[in-house]
């Protein structure tokens, strides 16, 4: 555990990797074979959806499971980094007991990151990895070859269109953050401020009497229900309840757009990608990953639901005004949807159509 930290991150890394482990399974799929798949993915991905790129797309990686476990502990560090440092400075209690009370909260949120990274590499497929901090690395677009693998198995299906398939998705999101400018830095900000407000009311003496209950009882239970974003809903005032509910909406566009593209550019070429689709449904009612371990770190529970809701208000849009339509809403921050336009689609159309004439006028 880091000096300014609380998590014990070499901990949560070794935990991970044990966890995550490899199957030897990775060489029924190459890089050259990922290369060609996402060729394919972009061009029906860009073709259906109408999106022009306007930064750099990154290359597909074939990645293991302890490289994709390094990357997913690191974007998971980076995000929770303000908040742990906080969390932190209340567990420095004078003496003795507040360093075994630190070293206790360290080593349990190490292990409870640890499993929930470690689990998440064993179901991941492909990810789109985008920082949403400040730092110079750069997005990247990874597989994980043993799962991929074991997917296929479990799906079936021509290898080459399975493959295509699972890249449409992420091939999706990289085409998304490139073609629309203001998408990440509008995330960063809205994750901003949710971490510096709930970062904000944390005072020292709450902080010490969740150190004094993590001393007491099991330190892992207690850092559970950190890692579960229930410290993160404590702490939120009335102004990051509004940003949980921006950051949920749009969450819930981004991976619906990506959802609709998946479906609606492919299933006019197959009818394997129909066959495909029901039985990943079925696989997806656990679905996890790095994406709920950071969604329920920050306390947004986007369960699978939100995904759900996310496609069908693309499918609505679509239906009601096409493509060009649904692309409004990479237009500006304000004209994505709110919760309740996500329920209701045609009240969000009429909005975006109502402003966009007063624009015009």
């Amino acid at each position: 555990m880091s000096a300014s930290g609380f998590v014990d991150w070499g901990l949560a890394e070794r935990v991970a990797l044990a966890l995550g482990g490899n199957d030897g399974a990775r060489d029924v799929f190459d890089q050259e074979a990922v290369d060609s798949a996402c060729a394919e993915a972009m061009a029906l991905a860009l073709d259906y959806s109408r999106l022009r790129p306007t930064g750099e797309l990154p290359r597909p990686e074939l990645v293991d499971r302890a490289e994709w476990t390094r990357l997913g502990l690191r974007t998971l560090r980076e995000l929770s980094e303000q908040l742990e440092r906080r969390i932190a400075d209340g567990l420095s209690l004078p003496g003795p007991l507040g360093g075994l009370t630190r070293s206790l909260a360290g080593a349990a949120a190490g292990t409870e990151a640890g499993v929930a990274v470690g689990y998440g590499a064993r179901k991941v497929l492909g990810q789109y990895d985008l920082p949403l901090v400040r730092t110079e690395r750069q997005p990247r677009l990874v597989f994980v070859g043993p799962n991929l693998a074991a997917a296929h198995l479990e799906l079936g299906e021509d290898p080459d269109l399975f493959l295509r398939w699972i890249a449409l998705h992420e091939s999706t999101h990289s085409i998304q953050f490139a073609s629309v400018p203001w998408l990440r830095p509008h995330l960063a900000e809205l994750l901003e401020q949710l971490m510096a407000g709930a970062s904000a009311r944390v005072d020292l003496g709450s902080l010490g009497q969740l150190a004094r209950r993590l001393f007491r009882s099991d330190p892992r239970a207690a850092v559970r229900r950190v890692l579960r974003g229930d410290l993160a809903r404590l702490l939120a005032g009335p102004e990051q309840g509004r940003t949980l509910d921006r950051l949920q909406a749009t969450m819930s566009v981004i991976e619906g757009h990506a959802e609709h593209v998946m479906d609606s550019a492919a299933e006019q070429l197959d009818p394997g990608y129909t066959r495909l689709r029901r039985r990943l449904e079925a696989r997806r009612a656990s679905r996890g990953g790095l994406g709920e371990v950071i969604l329920r770190m920050l306390g947004l529970e986007l369960k699978l639901r939100q995904y759900r809701l996310g496609k069908a208000f693309c499918d609505k849009v679509v239906t009601e005004a096409g493509i060009e339509g649904l692309n409004r809403v990479w237009r500006a921050p304000k004209a994505l949807p709110t919760l309740a336009e996500l329920e209701q689609p045609g009240d969000w159309l009429g909005r975006v159509v109502t402003e966009s004439a007063a624009e015009a006028a």
